[in-house]
């Protein structure tokens, strides 16, 4: 098995074990009535938290585009991957298995999971663009290249890497709708039921 392989399955399986044990507190969690846990006092604080650690996943982005000739951000960017991981767990929390009642917050839920999703494929395309840049210098240190040589043909294999644009494609439209659809969530929940309601 390839470490590439291995590094997916473990991600993969970590994240489905987290999902899992999420909804499975989440159930635990909620009282024996009709309401579910996102509708409870504890459940909405947990809401406004989840949502909380997914706007620290902008401070990426955002740093990335204000700073750009500065060095690559690389602490945002890991904080970027671990809030969206870790906010999508919690607002799997607040939502449950129960609170799917209404079509906004389902859509949201969705737009969040293939955000994530397409985010976790992201970071492995990453990975996969360091770990093939770093061989490919090694292999041409190796065989004794010139400095400036080794820069020209590394150039050349990042200007060829086209499955990060594609993941772009179908991670930041979705980020943009997650947004607007958490948006009319918020808005929806608060106009029809304010901070509480049982």
């Amino acid at each position: 098995m390839t470490p590439v392989f291995r590094r997916l399955l473990i991600v993969g399986g970590v994240t489905l074990f987290a999902v899992a044990g999420v909804l499975l507190f989440g159930v635990i969690l909620t009282p024996i009535t009709i309401l579910s846990f996102g509708r409870t006092p504890q459940g909405q604080v947990t809401g406004w938290i989840g949502l909380a650690i997914i706007l620290l996943v902008f401070g990426y982005p955002i740093r990335k585009s204000v700073h750009q000739n500065r060095l690559w951000p690389h602490r945002w960017l890991q904080i970027h991957m671990v809030a969206g991981v870790v906010g999508p767990l919690i607002i799997i929390l607040h939502a449950g298995v129960l609170h799917m009642h209404a079509v906004v917050p389902i859509l949201a839920m969705v737009a969040m999971g293939i955000v994530a999703l397409s985010g976790l494929i992201g970071q492995h395309v990453h990975y996969l663009a360091f770990r093939t840049l770093y061989t490919k210098r090694h292999e041409l240190v190796g065989r004794g290249v010139s400095p400036e040589e080794v820069e020209t043909s590394l150039l050349d294999t990042v200007a060829r890497e086209k499955m990060f644009r594609v993941w772009q494609m179908i991670h930041a439209p979705m980020t943009l709708l997650f947004i607007a659809l958490v948006a009319l969530h918020v808005i929806g929940a608060l106009y029809f039921g304010g901070l509480y309601s049982p």
